[in-house]
């Protein structure tokens, strides 16, 4: 295991740049803060330096560091010590590096201001973790008020700012039009933890590649919308959707329980709570517990929070394409996992914000997609794996695959853990429900012959042959009558590298 304490130049740092100290998650970042750092600055007490987050889950984590305390915006008193009103800094110190949000440095910026005094002039150092959240993280109100500000500070050399970041380029990328000058306090990008083997996919076929009999072991996943989550949901047995607690419409009272325990345990719980019927105010009417297999979010999670090896994660996949969603995503888990899958999602801000990065991001992961000689996105996260590009893993559905696919999956593929009472409505062998699966085949195009010709028969050989379900064979006996049914109980990727076509669709 390596640290970034053993490969900071600190003595490069300069006042008038912003300073990036580059490494993975997991590499020892905030404890370098919270420890190491005042080797570098004996002379700089803890109460002169600030520490800023870009999660509140972060902040609760980091508190627990003796170094480091949560920062109290009702405190106007240490804000006035901060600015110069008040000479007793020094008796800050009891309290060690102060740590708050993004949104609480805005808010001391715009609001916290007296006559005749400098905001925040006794600060000697402030250190921005996830720096890279003041380009990605627009949504943060007055976001770019803060950049204006620490463009200022380091325009009059006044005080060291330094970011913590696993991906500078997106920093890197805005450095001419932010106007300040960036550099980078380690020569590499130290990273820890990788996947071992990559896929490279799409949103519409991510529910199937999950389906994977290969890819076993819990999953996380971080959908581009909430919207998106629910839709991934629909087409997977097993799985929970986590949103932000700060949104109130869409923050259920049963995530509580998976939130919590996450925080708690650095893991996912077993199971969770199946709401079928709410009252009025959210609470569940009809519910059940599942299994827990698949977690989706939404980028809430990025950051803030850790995942231990022994937690059953061995799958990470993000709708995102970029570097940094990508590198933050892997990090959660403090352990290599065994796959990490990317599937590119449409955004509809692309036909307007062309110049952004993230967009450049998913161009290039899409050109990828076209040609693997293009391989510009790959580099990019290159380091995150564990392989090469001749490696990689490329598998998307057709639209009228995924439509089928969608079907059957969300239908009638048998989810793992079940009770045997649970199993007998997975078991086609009624004529109404064979009849249901050939209808889908027919409307969706999927196997060219006259519709007289399309048998149920037909049609289970061709997704075992074809689409790589594995499908079982039993006898039932319902009212004295006897039946064969067929158990759609898994998927297996082999065909894939038989049957696909060389744009990777099969």
């Amino acid at each position: 295991m390596e640290y970034i304490s053993d490969y900071v130049d600190f003595y490069v740092a300069n006042k008038t740049k912003f300073n990036i100290v580059a490494s993975g998650c997991g590499t020892g970042k905030t404890f370098w803060v919270a420890n190491n750092v005042r080797e570098h600055f004996p002379h700089v007490k803890y109460s002169e330096m600030l520490f800023v987050t870009s999660r509140s889950l972060i902040v609760e984590q980091q508190s627990r560091n003796e170094n480091i305390t949560k920062f109290d915006i009702r405190n106007v008193y240490d804000i006035k010590c901060w600015n110069g009103e008040r000479d007793s800094i020094e008796q800050l110190s009891r309290k060690g590096i102060q740590i708050m949000t993004y949104d609480k440095i805005i808010n001391i910026i715009k609001t916290k201001n007296t006559e005749g005094f400098q905001t925040l002039s006794k600060i000697k150092i402030i250190f921005f973790d996830e720096c890279h959240t003041l380009f990605s993280d627009l949504f943060i109100k007055d976001i770019e008020s803060l950049k204006v500000w620490i463009r200022d500070i380091l325009y009059t050399g006044t005080k060291y700012i330094i970011g913590l970041t696993a991906t500078p380029r997106i920093l890197f990328h805005n450095q001419k039009e932010w106007g300040v000058s960036i550099q980078q306090l380690n020569k590499d990008i130290l990273v820890n933890y990788r996947a071992k083997q990559l896929y490279c996919t799409d949103f519409n076929t991510l529910h199937f590649l999950l389906a994977n009999g290969k890819i076993q072991g819990k999953t996380i996943v971080m959908c581009y919308s909430i919207k998106d989550c629910y839709t991934l949901k629909s087409k997977i047995p097993n799985s929970f959707v986590l949103v932000s607690k700060s949104n109130s419409k869409h923050y259920m009272p049963e995530m509580d329980e998976v939130r919590n325990y996450i925080i708690e345990n650095e893991s996912l719980p077993d199971t969770y709570l199946e709401v079928k019927e709410r009252d009025k105010n959210k609470k569940p009417i009809v519910s059940e517990r599942r299994k827990l297999e698949v977690l989706i979010t939404t980028s809430t999670l990025r950051e803030g929070i850790n995942l231990r090896e022994d937690s059953g994660i061995k799958n990470v996949a993000t709708c995102f394409t970029d570097e940094l969603h990508i590198s933050q995503w892997v990090g959660r888990c403090r352990y290599n996992v065994e796959n990490l899958i990317v599937a590119e999602t449409y955004i509809r801000t692309d036909n307007y914000n062309q110049d952004s990065y993230l967009y450049k991001s998913r161009n290039n992961f899409k050109e990828f997609m076209k040609d693997e000689n293009h391989t510009k996105w790959f580099d990019s996260i290159s380091h995150l794996v564990n392989h090469d590009i001749t490696e990689i893993i490329k598998f998307k559905l057709s639209n009228k695959e995924q439509m089928f696919t969608t079907y059957i999956n969300s239908r009638w593929l048998v989810p793992s853990g079940i009770s045997d009472e649970e199993l007998v409505k997975y078991k086609i062998y009624k004529e109404e429900d064979k009849n249901e699966i050939i209808e889908k085949v027919i409307d969706y195009q999927l196997i060219d012959l006259p519709r007289s010709y399309i048998t149920f028969n037909r049609v289970i050989n061709f997704m075992k042959n074809t689409l790589g379900y594995v499908i079982e064979s039993g006898r039932l006996q319902v009212k004295r009558k006897k039946y064969t049914y067929k158990l759609i109980v898994d998927f297996d990727e082999d065909y894939m590298e038989e049957n696909k076509h060389d744009d990777g669709s099969i």
